[in-house]
């Protein structure tokens, strides 16, 4: 295992998870003998108690033992949402194996780094072949030939785990540059769970709809469900018709979506409300969503969605909305009481409330909770990054934000993503949400272009709903009249659809190179000024040549 040099497990500190279960291997048994005849996981095709779970999970721990993995190894699984996705993650938790979740989207370079990075020793897929088929030839294993090994395989004696141990590879969404794996214990995949369930907000069935492939969809869906003694649905579907359909089939109450998907369930008239009437819990993260969507799911619902912030590192949630409070506009609601969630400055001091800085986590110092989280293991085979991200007991998140009145956090923007224009920051996210508040914009991206004077200056690139009609200067005009003259983009462009990873986040890199190669081409330099004119209600413009401080 290579974690690289200062790892700590952070288990001298650490208390224990409340209750008798301290690793994801220990909750498969206890819970096949507390509820052996409740429905633990499901999808399109099959159903297993967690009598049956059980079961399930040891033969697959035997397989891996059987084709020579031993505790330690690392096993990547690529396939769809199913049940045979979630008994690769269990079982390797039986087996003491570094589960390695594999995107199904990838591109074969990014699988490649995957794999090679983490040293996987085995790769298991579906029965559709990785395209191309056979880049992985000497490691990957098709469904059918594995169901094979599990039918004949022999038992052997399941390892002792141990809950601080690496136990899964969580690999970074690669929004902005080479993926870095974080790596965690099983129980850093518990206690999202436990939290749950002791503040009573973890009961009714969960649907997974976001790739399960990410450790984080594993955390919030099978092992919260085991956690809590519900069901899991694995859902393979991609669209809303059918992801509503399924959600009134099974009745389910709890759902993890992207901001894309919550906007197809308002906008396809044949959603209906009637169709997600057992839908009480619907969390969006991984991108803003704009607030008209607020607004229009309750609407056309009749309850509201909670927004959210995660990551990699964490693993999976840091903050939620809370249903009794009312929703602030461009909020990702409060810490999870597991958490102590702070803004610090380049220096580690907490800055003013209101203020920019990063986001930065640890454990809790007070409550039912505290000193109970450990931060993630470290990056998997990068010392260094790993020596930056954890630093005095806080994870920080490299995302730049501020606190509200009421500890509620608003994430402003990745700190890669910044934009420094003639001095003056300006922050991505702010700008995009001022365009998303019409309703005609589907999506939209602020990225920076070079420019020989001011460093770099922003440029909206907008994804349009299907029919809508805009024009850039009335996305300029909506920018004037919301933000500063640094922050009013000098240029919108229109773009038939906005790149994304399978989590829904936006990659900004291609598009960086879209501008860029714009700029490369130009007959003439782009005028430092938006054409757009400021309305008289908007603040005193600021010389987009020479912006000055920002004020914020």
């Amino acid at each position: 295992m290579s974690l690289g040099d200062g790892h700590r497990s952070g288990r001298e500190a650490a208390a224990p998870i409340p209750g008798d279960v301290q690793t994801v291997a220990h909750l498969v048994e206890a819970r096949a003998v507390q509820h052996p005849h409740r429905c633990a996981l499901a999808d399109s095709s099959r159903r297993l108690t967690y009598a049956e779970l059980e079961v399930a999970t040891a033969r697959w721990a035997d397989a891996l033992h059987a084709v020579g993995l031993r505790p330690g190894d690392r096993l990547g699984a690529s396939m769809a949402n199913s049940v045979d996705l979630t008994l690769s993650h269990l079982g390797a938790m039986r087996a003491g194996l570094v589960w390695v979740g594999v995107s199904r989207a990838s591109a074969p370079p990014e699988r490649e780094h995957v794999l090679a990075h983490s040293g996987a020793a085995l790769l298991l897929v579906d029965d559709v072949p990785l395209d191309p088929p056979g880049d992985c030839p000497s490691m990957s294993v098709l469904a059918p030939e594995w169901a094979r090994l599990l039918a004949d395989c022999p038992a052997v004696e399941r390892p002792s785990i141990d809950p601080f141990a690496p136990a899964a590879i969580a690999f970074t969404s690669g929004t902005t540059g080479q993926p870095k794996g974080a790596v965690h214990s099983q129980r850093n995949m518990l206690l999202p769970g436990v939290v749950a369930r002791t503040n009573g907000d973890g009961h009714g069935i969960i649907g997974m709809y976001l790739p399960m492939t990410s450790l984080n969809m594993q955390v919030l869906g099978p092992v919260y469900a085991l956690v809590n003694a519900t069901t899991c649905v694995c859902i393979d579907r991609r669209d809303a018709v059918s992801l509503a359909e399924l959600i009134a089939r099974e009745r389910i109450e709890r759902v993890s979506a992207s901001a894309a998907t919550v906007h197809d369930l308002v906008t396809d008239p044949a959603v209906t409300a009637e169709a997600l009437s057992s839908l009480t819990a619907l969390t969006v993260g991984g991108s803003a969503a704009p607030e008209w969507l607020f607004d229009a799911y309750s609407r056309k619902f009749g309850r509201r969605f909670l927004a959210g912030y995660g990551l990699s590192e964490a693993p999976a949630s840091v903050t939620r909305e809370r249903a009794d409070r009312p929703h602030a506009a461009g909020g990702s609601g409060v810490a999870l009481s597991q958490f102590q969630l702070a803004v610090l400055d380049d220096r580690g001091r907490a800055v003013a409330r209101g203020e920019v800085g990063e986001i930065c986590v640890r454990a809790a110092v007070d409550g039912p909770f505290a000193q109970v989280y450990t931060t993630m293991l470290g990056y998997w085979a990068d010392a260094a990054a790993s020596a930056l991200a954890v630093r005095d007991g806080w994870v920080r998140t490299g995302d730049i934000g501020r606190l509200g009145p009421d500890d509620e956090l608003f994430v402003e923007d990745r700190r890669v993503d910044l934009i420094v224009r003639g001095g003056s920051n300006v922050y991505p996210a702010e700008v995009e949400r001022v365009v998303l508040a019409d309703p005609r914009v589907a999506g939209c991206a602020v990225v920076g272009r070079a420019h020989p004077r001011l460093g770099h200056v922003p440029i909206a690139l907008v994804q349009l709903r299907p029919g809508a009609v805009m024009t850039p200067d009335e996305v300029l005009a909506a920018c004037a009249a919301a933000l500063a003259r640094y922050k009013v983009p000098v240029e919108a462009r229109f773009v038939a659809e906005l790149p994304r990873n399978p989590m829904g986040k936006i990659l900004r890199e291609p598009l960086r190179a879209l501008v860029a190669l714009a700029t490369d081409s130009a007959p003439a330099p782009v005028p430092d000024s938006a054409p757009a004119p400021v309305p008289d209600s908007a603040p005193a413009p600021v010389p987009a040549t020479d912006p000055g401080p920002a004020p914020d």
